[in-house]
């Protein structure tokens, strides 16, 4: 009973600072005082990932002091979280903090009504569906882990009763996935997770850090002829710019995936705390580097 309480509470407790949260802007003090007190705390939950996020540091030649930089780069993880619940919340209010490019290339592929992969990774909020519907009135579907596909369907958040509302393609859902882009449907395909199987096949690197990613998305672009969007998000003085480029042609799966990596290095260079998703899961410390260290 008195667990039960005090998680009651707890809850209460939350969903009353998310609503003062919600009355002010992003650029007020108050604001950025809460969110400096949040990103102390994601500071916190993820000090076992910092020596990965230094070394991450060293690839992209940040010349600044390791504090200011930690303190930066989780200062943006904190942002991403809480922005698109803002944006879910009230669009009319939040919509002023994002700046679109490249409208142009989502506009020509609307009217070629064909199906797109919307191609991007974890930098930058994870807005792309509400951003779709809210500014060019499209339903975007996702493909996503199917862990992660259970935990949105289920959530009580607006922003995942938004998002649900549209297909959600888990993984063992290949085949689906592919029918729904040849009947003409977008969809969201962030593309830097780290696979747990390892191919000799995807000897690649982002900054010179071998990675391991899916060659799924150019597989289908490929076999099918779809069209792939690249979405880059960097943030400057609190305000997003979202980037829409379509990727260059193609004529194998690999030379695809090599393709996207150079994208992601040209966010990356251009906004360093927007890697701290790639730097955490992708730069990770050897442990025998760990106990030279």
């Amino acid at each position: 009973m008195i667990k039960e309480s005090v998680a009651q509470f707890k809850e209460k407790t939350k969903n009353s600072a998310f609503k003062a949260v919600l009355r002010l802007p992003p650029d007020s003090c108050i604001f950025r005082f809460v969110l400096v007190v949040f990103t102390f705390w994601t500071a916190y939950l993820s000090r076992k990932r910092i020596a990965n996020l230094l070394k991450y540091k060293k690839a992209v030649n940040n010349t600044e002091g390791n504090i200011r930089f930690l303190f930066k780069c989780y200062f943006r993880k904190s942002y991403d979280r809480i922005f698109p619940h803002l944006l879910a919340e009230n669009p009319g209010k939040y919509l002023k903090y994002v700046r679109m490019e490249g409208e142009e290339h989502i506009k020509r592929f609307k009217e070629n009504n064909t199906g797109v992969i919307v191609l991007s990774g974890h930098f930058g909020p994870a807005f792309r569906t509400l951003l779709f519907k809210e500014v060019y009135s499209m339903p975007v579907s996702t493909f996503v882990d199917s862990s992660y596909k259970i935990k949105v369907c289920n959530s009580p958040a607006k922003l995942y009763r938004i998002n649900s509302s549209f297909p959600y393609y888990g993984v063992g859902e290949e085949k689906q996935f592919r029918e729904a882009l040849q009947r003409g449907e977008w969809i969201n395909f962030l593309n830097d997770v780290p696979l747990m199987k390892k191919r000799d096949s995807q000897n690649i690197a982002i900054l010179g850090q071998r990675v391991f990613l899916s060659e799924l998305p150019f597989k289908v672009s490929v076999n099918d002829n779809i069209p792939i969007l690249f979405i880059g998000v960097t943030l400057k003085k609190l305000r997003y710019t979202v980037s829409a480029l379509p990727m260059d042609k193609f004529d194998t799966q690999k030379n695809g995936l090599g393709k996207y990596l150079l994208l992601i290095e040209n966010v990356l260079r251009a906004d360093h705390y927007s890697g701290i998703y790639i730097g955490e899961n992708h730069f990770k410390i050897s442990p025998s580097a760990s106990r030279q260290n």
